[in-house]
């Protein structure tokens, strides 16, 4: 493992830290999960107890009250031999415990600390409450949603959160290869929403030129979710060997000039509806017409983050 004997304190709350943790520990590190005594708020969600599980499987999970001198102290002990430190909290907020990064890196210089912001520590928005839609929203990605009723339709995945907690562990990981060559941690902040916004480069790039940016929200024939007897079929055949290969797969060769035009969704459609999906798959079988089913949830192979349960909360 990559991180094998790393050890990593994960203060924050909810979706982002979690899985920069949940991450980090998928590459071997030792993760300990710090709970207010009121618990992750995650915890209150409905069916919170499931997700709680779902995120910190594995980890040590104690209780901690920051509110306290007790608590401060008890952090503090921990700090002495932890490699990394992930909080959420608002900007601010630890430093006025003292418990910010000048204070712990003072303890332990060798300290990782990782920062997970909505909008960055400094400036207007910096202190502003804030959750995954709000990231969407003010990046401008969530306008970039098809419509549904007039408004951008909500992702079914918390898509900025997920983001955050991605960046942040490459971004630990880039501080402690650092580290092993200058011999200190340092911080490193996460702003989800200018990370939504840098995700945005290609339709801000269509926008400056002029463009319509990429249709790619089921305009086009070669790439759209179509309904077939039993479910949906995805297809994604973008380039024109692709889109050649799954025309020919079902029988329409002459569809192939019409890969980019949007009257030809209905005649695919058509031509898709009255098979199953696996007669479709077994169809296509290895060609490559980058065709795959929409599986639900529960037809999924479970991977490395399956069904597993947390262990019981530990008081300091």
């Amino acid at each position: 493992m990559l991180l094998s004997g790393v050890r990593v304190l994960d203060l924050s709350r909810l979706l982002p830290g979690a899985y920069c943790a949940q991450l980090l520990q998928g590459q071997g590190a030792q993760v300990t999960k710090i709970e207010p005594p009121a618990g992750d708020p995650i915890r209150g969600l409905p069916g919170g107890e499931a997700y709680f599980n779902a995120l910190h499987h594995g980890q040590q999970v104690v209780t901690v009250d920051l509110r306290t001198e007790s608590g401060h102290q008890a952090l503090r002990r921990r700090i002495l031999d932890a490699d990394v430190l992930v909080e959420g909290f608002r900007p601010g907020v630890l430093d006025r415990i003292e418990l910010g990064y000048d204070a712990l890196s003072a303890i332990n210089p060798a300290l990782v600390y990782c920062a997970i912001t909505g909008y960055g520590s400094s400036g207007r928005m910096a202190r502003r409450a804030g959750h995954d839609l709000n990231y969407l929203a003010r990046s401008g990605a969530l306008s970039l949603m098809p419509q549904r009723e007039s408004a951008p339709t909500i992702p079914g995945l918390q898509v900025a959160d997920l983001a955050g907690g991605l960046q942040a562990a490459f971004l630990v990981a880039a501080a402690l290869a650092r580290r092993a060559q200058v011999g200190r941690g340092g911080r490193v902040e996460v702003s989800m929403t200018d990370l939504m916004h840098s995700w945005t480069a290609l339709p801000r790039a269509a926008v400056r030129a002029g463009l319509p940016g990429l249709p790619l929200t089921g305009e086009l024939p070669c790439y759209h979710v179509y309904p077939v007897r039993d479910g949906h079929l995805t297809v994604a055949a973008l380039e024109p060997d692709f889109w050649q290969a799954f025309c020919r797969a079902i029988g329409r060769d002459d569809l192939v000039p019409r890969q980019f035009e949007s009257s030809a969704v209905d005649e695919v459609q058509t031509v898709l509806a009255p098979a199953t999906r696996d007669e479709w798959m077994a169809r296509f079988g290895d060609l490559d017409v980058c065709v795959e089913p929409c599986l639900r949830l529960d037809e999924t192979e479970v991977g490395w983050g399956g069904e597993r349960t947390a262990p019981a909360s530990d008081p300091v």
